[in-house]
């Protein structure tokens, strides 16, 4: 298989780093927006409906894409899968943030935006809201620390061999 040349790979890596900071920092974003602390139904709607955004413009472009510049990192570049430990977790790990972020996250926030589209100012007081929009937070909380150890683990390249 032909291999980018270097000019390729700066290219490749600066698309690949781009992603990644659509990716973290739209999820940062997504937990931030919870310590706005909304006090009123519009409020929460609008927090929501903020999350909702930056979930749709930079949260799934950004992870889908840095996996697809992942791939071709792997397939046309010596870094390869699966031939560094470091490169492993991150597949790993980016991969259950994905499906987490898809099958648990998305339902709930979706759950707490219909609700308060529904009941807007009642909806404050909503007990699945109540229920799902901290542990929403908390998540995105949670994936933006797994995202910046990415990132760490990247510059660092620990366990270098196999």
């Amino acid at each position: 298989m032909k291999k980018l040349k270097p000019k390729g790979i700066k290219t490749l890596k600066s698309f690949h780093l781009l992603f990644v900071m659509m990716w973290v920092m739209g999820v940062v974003v997504m937990g931030i927006v919870y310590f706005t602390n909304p006090k009123s139904g519009d409020e929460l709607h609008n927090a929501l409906l903020t999350m909702r955004i930056v979930d749709d413009f930079l949260v799934i472009p950004g992870a889908m894409l840095t996996i697809i510049t992942g791939i071709v990192y792997g397939q046309f570049t010596n870094w390869g899968f699966f031939k560094h430990r470091w490169i492993i977790v991150k597949w790993i790990v980016s991969i259950l943030i994905i499906i987490i972020g898809t099958f648990v996250l998305n339902p709930w926030l979706e759950l707490c935006l219909e609700i308060t589209t529904n009941q807007r100012d009642i909806a404050i007081n909503n007990a699945s809201i109540s229920h799902y929009f901290p542990l929403i937070s908390i998540s995105a909380a949670i994936q933006s620390i797994a995202l910046i150890f990415l990132v760490i683990i990247s510059v660092f390249k620990p366990w270098k061999g196999r």
